[in-house]
């Protein structure tokens, strides 16, 4: 708990400094001097995708080189010999580039990165010198760059080869009208990256904001958690929601489609949840989670800045049979500690264990999870709230048929807390059940802590489903994909995991080790897994049946070396390569850059461990070509390699109180994640 609450704290303290700073004193302007790509030495232009280079040196935004495609375009300024610089503005006509590089041409040492450039992106880079800079774009459709000017700045620019500056988050409107884009956030932990120091040349002030088009409001009101959701200019419901949906960002894969609460037609409600309704937090979230109107659901900050549990259970408490079972009043089955207090069960893990997988695990139980209908979203951000026990459903079926269909739902920045490990609990506790054929679905950014069934599962046909960013800790059985053998619907389940941490803890590596699995157990449907770590996985971490296809690509598989159970490293690397993907046979398996590490309890990991994983089970195609080509160059952008930078990455951004990933315009580059700090991959 002690560690929890100071990352948690650290991560919003810096958070708020941050933009608090920035707004209050408008950091000290930099004096950008003569453009070096016009005034350097023999200065030059070139390119390959972009036709008539030299425009990016004219200095006329007015004038623009014409890119021919939209992946890895180049361009390109150059000098006869090395020119010293430190800062990078970009301009783009128009806002079709999705992702950026800046590259060293002369070493190949990647200088930033970025998700957009629009009217202006300002890159703080630190002393660099070179002849050649690469700017290396993707975008939705062929981007045109107006201006690549490039400045030996005088000012408030990092020193360091590293860009840490103020983060994007922080960018609201002072009284000074230039300041500049960036795409730095200010929850992040990293290497180099853009800038939002305010600049201003020696001739005129940079006066474009781009961040995606979000005004200082809507910054704050999603960054600050002492800014309630009414207490800026945007007042509108609409006003909200939209604000909350672009500082949210877009999903990348399967789910890419999903809207939540968000409807861009202008119909979008905000549902504040309070402490002091005439109904409880929980009817307050049932009123606004079933019927398919467009709602956007959030804590207030206030009255939830403090731990607050939430138990949907809660309501069946009124019923008789419940209360029989449980052999509880209405007030102790609201409030299981008054009840255990009567049993004599003492402690929280063993009063939570006896409540909820002893008293309630019956098979008579009435009690089921409530099902989300369309379009909503339950955001998190900025509350202290959290579900015990068990969460929702995204739909409804009846033995292995829909009977509610859901579509457009985004579940985001949740903590859901389990009561220990039961299986085949009567309740079916899940905490997020996709199913009746639902779809276009984003589960991002949440955390999972030991709980007694799923994290997220899909079944009875679901699809298009993304789950991204999140944190899975001693979860037994994480992901099942499809319910029975039988039931011919799953083939319809897709689903896309990327950027996820599945975490078992040092401590329950023994209890758990032989059994945390379903990660996922698929049948008939397609998987598609990226970039996410597993951490003391030991045993089947997939399983494949009835013509399931899995592609797995560049993740991580790492184990703390001090947990080796074979006599030699090798033997141990071997036995758990080889158990990872012994159930496969009834399926489907790409295995595409997967490596198996031991490391440190912090997940240093040590190279000389290094273990290709190399099973394969018959053919599976490419599953990315089946998204769009926003997603698809999105993905290009910020595919890691497996490797360290990975699990750091996604040790700082994942969880509900990890930083913010790249799906947001607030977010940094990988380099300013990086940069902050390690954050140990195993906290919880």
């Amino acid at each position: 708990m002690k560690t929890t609450f100071s990352v948690r704290t650290l991560g919003r303290c810096a958070l708020f400094a941050a933009v608090t700073g920035f707004l209050a004193s408008a950091v000290q302007a930099q004096t950008l001097g003569a453009n070096l790509a016009i005034t350097g030495p023999g200065a030059g232009a070139d390119g390959s995708g972009f036709n008539n280079t030299k425009l990016v040196r004219d200095g006329n935004i007015g004038t623009a080189t014409q890119a021919s495609g939209t992946s890895n375009q180049r361009v390109s300024v150059k000098w006869s010999s090395a020119v010293t610089f430190n800062t990078v503005i970009l301009r783009e006509d128009g806002s079709r580039v999705t992702g950026w590089s800046l590259v060293d041409n002369d070493t190949g040492a990647v200088l930033a990165t970025g998700t957009g450039i629009g009217a202006q992106r300002v890159v703080n880079l630190g002393s660099r010198s070179s002849k050649k800079i690469n700017l290396i774009v993707n975008a939705t459709s062929a981007p045109s760059i107006s201006e690549f000017e490039v400045y030996n700045a005088s000012g408030t620019v990092p020193s360091s080869s590293s860009t840490s500056s103020v983060p994007a988050s922080s960018l609201a409107s002072s009284s000074r009208s230039s300041v500049a884009p960036s795409s730095v956030p200010a929850t992040s932990s990293s290497r180099a990256s853009s800038s939002a120091a305010p600049v201003q040349s020696s001739s005129s002030a940079a006066s474009s904001v781009n961040n995606a088009g979000l005004s200082a409001d809507c910054i704050r009101l999603a960054t600050n958690p002492s800014v309630n959701w009414r207490d800026t200019s945007l007042q509108t419901d609409q006003q909200i929601v939209e604000c909350l949906s672009k500082t949210l960002g877009k999903p990348v894969g399967y789910g890419e489609k999903a809207l939540g609460g968000f409807d861009p037609n202008g119909n979008s409600k905000l549902t504040i949840i309070t402490k002091n309704a005439s109904v409880s937090v929980e009817q307050q979230l049932l009123n606004a989670l079933t019927d398919n109107a467009h709602n956007w659901i959030v804590f207030d900050k206030v009255q939830f800045a403090q731990p607050h549990e939430i138990g949907m259970y809660r309501m069946y408490c009124s019923n008789s049979t419940v209360q029989s079972i449980l052999g509880a009043s209405e007030a102790e089955c609201l409030d299981y500690r008054q009840w255990c207090n009567r049993k004599g069960f003492s402690g929280e893990e063993n009063c939570r264990n006896e409540f909820f997988n002893k008293a309630m695990n019956k098979s008579n139980i009435p009690i089921r999870i409530p099902a989300i209908g369309s379009n909503k979203t339950i955001d998190g951000r900025m509350s202290e709230a959290y579900f015990i026990f068990s969460g929702f459903a995204i739909g409804k079926d009846a033995d292995g048929v829909p009977t509610q269909t859901s579509n457009s739902v985004i579940l985001t920045h949740l903590n859901f807390k389990g009561a220990g490990h039961t299986e085949d609990h009567y309740v079916d506790p899940d905490m997020i059940r996709s199913t009746g054929a639902s779809h276009d679905i984003w589960i991002h950014k949440n955390t999972f802590d030991t709980t007694g069934d799923s994290a997220f599962d899909v079944k009875i046909g679901a699809n298009s489903i993304t789950m991204s960013f999140n944190r899975l800790i001693n979860v037994k059985r994480a992901v099942l994909h499809g319910s029975s053998d039988s039931r011919t619907i799953n083939a319809n389940i897709t689903t896309t995991m990327h950027h996820n941490a599945f975490v078992t803890t040092d401590d329950s590596y023994m209890l758990l080790g032989n059994t945390l699995r379903r990660v996922p157990l698929l049948r008939r449907g397609k998987t598609h897994m990226f970039n996410n770590v597993f951490v003391n996985y030991r045993k089947e971490v997939l399983s494949l049946r009835v013509g399931a296809q899995a592609f797995l690509e560049d993740n991580v598989f790492v184990v703390n070396s001090s947990l080796q159970e074979k006599s030699s490293v090798t033997a141990s690397l071997t036995e758990i390569s080889n158990n990872y993907f012994k159930d496969i046979s009834g399926g489907s398996l790409r295995n595409d850059r997967n490596f198996l590490w031991f490391g440190s309890g912090t997940c240093n990991l040590d190279n000389t461990t290094k273990t290709a994983l190399t099973a394969t089970n018959g053919s599976v195609a490419d599953l990315a070509t089946n998204y769009s080509a926003a997603s698809q160059n999105t993905i290009n952008t910020w595919s890691f390699v497996a490797g360290q930078d990975l699990i750091d990455y996604l040790s700082a951004t994942t969880g509900k109180y990890g930083q913010i990933p790249f799906n947001s315009p607030l977010a940094g580059d990988r380099y300013y994640v990086l940069g902050l700090g390690k954050v140990p991959c195993q906290v919880r």
